[in-house]
C-alpha cells in the first residue's frame, strides 16, 4: 500500500507516464543473505539494490584516525588545509597484507593515460567498459563521497583506505554504496556508464593522497589486473601532472665514477662508501627531477598579455618577469615560450 501511494504521488507531481529513477524509489531492507565470506552479509533493498554488511570490518576500521580527520562527505576535496609543501618527500604506504586485499577496479587496456591533455590536466586513467559492467573497490576502506557530481565526474564514488590513499571512480551509470559505508576489496561499488562530462562509456579512475593526484599506473597494471607493490614509496615529486610512470627514465649507473671513488685516506672505497655515494647521487637526481616537474611554460599567442597569463596560471606578473628576466613593459613575442612557474 505504501509503495502504491508513493508511485501515485510521483504521477501526480509529474505525469501518469513518468517512470521513476532507481534512486527515487523507496529503499527498504527486504532480506539479508549469507555470502561465501563468513564475515560478510548481503542486504537486499526494495529498489533492486544491495549493500554489504560487515560488522567486524567496521569495528576494525571505525576507530582509525584516517577516517576521522579531514572527513568531508559533501565535497570532493577534503584536505583543503594541507598544501603540497607540507607533505614529506617520501611516504611509505602499505598497500596490502596478502593478495586477497586487492582487486583491480576494472581490467582493461588504458584508453587515456594520466598527464596533460591540451589546456586541461587528465588526473587519472580512462578504462573502456560497457554501461552496466561492475566496478570494484580496489582495497578495503570507507566511502567518503558518493553522489552525482556536477563538475564533470557524473556519478562519482570516492573511497578512502586505511593508509590514507583515496580512489576515485567516475562516470558511473549507478552507484551501489553510500557515504560512511565500509567496503572490502572486490566489492561491486558501482556500474560503468557515461554520466557527467563523458563522450562514451568508460571508467575514469584516480588515486590521490591528501587530495594530491598521481599516476595510477605507478600502482596498478590495469591490463593484467595486478598490483605492482605490497608497500609503495610515494615520492612528493610524483604529484606533478608531468610525472608519469610510463615516462620514467631507466636508472643511470655511473660505473666510471664509482670505480674511481676513494676514501679520505686515498684508499679504494669500501662498500659503505659506495652506498653513501649512490644515495647522494640518487637524492640529487630526485631533487632535480622534482624541480623540473614543477616547471610550467606558456607559448605566447596573439592578444596575450602578462596580466591574462598570470590570471590563467594563478601566478603573479612579478613572478613571470623574474623567471624570464623581463620587465612589465617587455613586448611579448608570438610563439615564444615563457616560464610561468
Amino acid at each position: 500500500m505504501a509503495l502504491c501511494n508513493y508511485y501515485d504521488g510521483i504521477a501526480q507531481r509529474r505525469s501518469v507516464n513518468y517512470v521513476p529513477k532507481l534512486e527515487e524509489l523507496p529503499k527498504i531492507a527486504l532480506d539479508t543473505l549469507d555470502t561465501s565470506d563468513p564475515e560478510t552479509k548481503l542486504v537486499l533493498f526494495s529498489n533492486n539494490t544491495f549493500r554489504y554488511f560487515r560488522p567486524e570490518l567496521e569495528a576494525k576500521l571505525c576507530s582509525l584516525q584516517v577516517f576521522q580527520e579531514h572527513w568531508d562527505t559533501t565535497q570532493v576535496f577534503a584536505y583543503k588545509s594541507v598544501e603540497l609543501k607540507d607533505l614529506p618527500e617520501i611516504t611509505d604506504l602499505k598497500l596490502i597484507s596478502d593478495y586477497g586485499d586487492f582487486r583491480a577496479p576494472f581490467v582493461a587496456k588504458i584508453r587515456s593515460h594520466y598527464g596533460p591533455r591540451g589546456r586541461r590536466n587528465h588526473n587519472g586513467v580512462d578504462l573502456p567498459l560497457k554501461t552496466g559492467e561492475p566496478v570494484y573497490a580496489t582495497f578495503d576502506g570507507k566511502v567518503r563521497y558518493s553522489t552525482y557530481n556536477s563538475g564533470g565526474f557524473g556519478n562519482l564514488i570516492i573511497v578512502r583506505h586505511p593508509n590514507g590513499l583515496e580512489t576515485w571512480y567516475a562516470h558511473l551509470s549507478r552507484r551501489n554504496v553510500n557515504v560512511n559505508e565500509y567496503v572490502k576489496a572486490g566489492d561491486v561499488i558501482g556500474y560503468g556508464g557515461s554520466t557527467g562530462r563523458s563522450t562514451g562509456p568508460h571508467l575514469h579512475f584516480e588515486v590521490r593522497y591528501c587530495d594530491q593526484t598521481f599516476d595510477p599506473e605507478r600502482l596498478f597494471a590495469f591490463e593484467e589486473g595486478e598490483l605492482k607493490y605490497q608497500t609503495f614509496a610515494l615520492e612528493r615529486s610524483f604529484f606533478s601532472i608531468r610525472s608519469r610512470e610510463t615516462d620514467q627514465l631507466e636508472e643511470y649507473d655511473d660505473f666510471e665514477n664509482i670505480a674511481s671513488l676513494k676514501d679520505e685516506d686515498g684508499e679504494e672505497a669500501s662498500a659503505e662508501d659506495i652506498l653513501a655515494y649512490l644515495s647522494a647521487e640518487e637524492k640529487a637526481k630526485r631533487e632535480e627531477e622534482y624541480r623540473k616537474s614543477q616547471e610550467l611554460y606558456h607559448t605566447i599567442k596573439r592578444g596575450d598579455m602578462l596580466g591574462t597569463i598570470s590570471r590563467k596560471y594563478g601566478v603573479t606578473i612579478d613572478q613571470i618577469c623574474r623567471l624570464n628576466n623581463i620587465s612589465r613593459n617587455t613586448t611579448l613575442q608570438i610563439n615564444k615560450r615563457i616560464r610561468v612557474r
